[in-house]
């Protein structure tokens, strides 16, 4: 080859071996979990930090607790019977004043709130009502055989409804409202408590965007889809009711 040639073939090929050189293979972009732990001082609990794009799969939704007033009430099984007669009553007169006896045993006394009023319901739907007031009446106004034994004691509660069409000795219903009922009492949904092995209950709070800690939370009753916590978090505390159980995964590793 002529050295004239040799040259224009160096210029050609020198600025590709430059090129090839001075490239390196790229790194493979670094995978960023959907979710991080961090160690919270003091606690058995981690923090979990989730990703913005893993909170939107997740489909994270929060409330806060609040308060609400307590509605407790014991339903118990109760009877008509009739009142203390000025004159013979019999099963024949059904129109007369129209008391319910109910039968409470030792621990069921001390929760009841016999001055509130008690609502009597039907047994079955077609009973002929669907609710009546009831309020507490002193026991010499019972005409009565009962005798109280040690385990149970009879209460009685006199119907508002004169037009009832309640039968003596007919079966209802006897709901009575427990004492502290209308207190303020925290409150959670339901779909917010996760529950451990042993009967641990907790709720993921939301300290901070894309943050979530677990607290421990003690259910005190539920009612519908809302849980009455004695204890818990402060009220105005966003806690999750949406994603909890993949909350629970990432932290601990397990399912709900």
């Amino acid at each position: 080859m002529k050295p004239f040639n040799r040259w224009i073939a160096l210029i050609l090929i020198l600025p590709g071996i430059l090129f090839s050189a001075c490239t390196k293979a790229p790194k493979p972009a670094e995978k960023i979990k959907p979710a991080q732990l961090e160690e919270i001082a003091g606690s058995d609990f981690k923090r979990v930090i989730l990703t913005e794009k893993a909170a939107d799969r997740i489909g994270i939704t929060t409330v806060l607790i609040s308060e609400m007033p307590t509605m407790r009430k014991l339903t118990v099984g109760g009877e008509i019977v009739p009142p203390k007669p000025t004159r013979a009553i019999s099963a024949q007169t059904p129109k007369a004043r129209a008391l319910v006896r109910v039968h409470l045993n030792e621990s069921d006394i001390d929760k009841v709130d016999k001055e509130a009023l008690a609502f009597v319901l039907p047994l079955t739907k077609n009973a002929g009502f669907t609710s009546l007031e009831a309020k507490s009446i002193e026991m010499d106004e019972v005409n009565d055989d009962f005798e109280d034994s040690d385990e149970e004691s009879s209460y009685y509660f006199e119907i508002d409804d004169e037009d009832s069409n309640l039968d003596i000795g007919q079966r209802v219903f006897v709901e009575l409202p427990q004492r502290n009922s209308r207190e303020q009492q925290k409150v959670v949904p339901y779909a917010a408590v996760i529950y451990g092995v042993n009967g641990e209950t907790w709720v993921y709070t939301n300290p901070e965007p894309l943050v979530f800690i677990r607290q421990p939370i003690v259910i005190d009753y539920i009612e519908g889809d809302q849980a009455f916590l004695s204890e818990g978090p402060d009220t105005g505390t966003a806690v999750v009711t949406m994603g909890v159980a993949e909350l629970f995964g990432a932290e601990t590793g397990v399912s709900k």
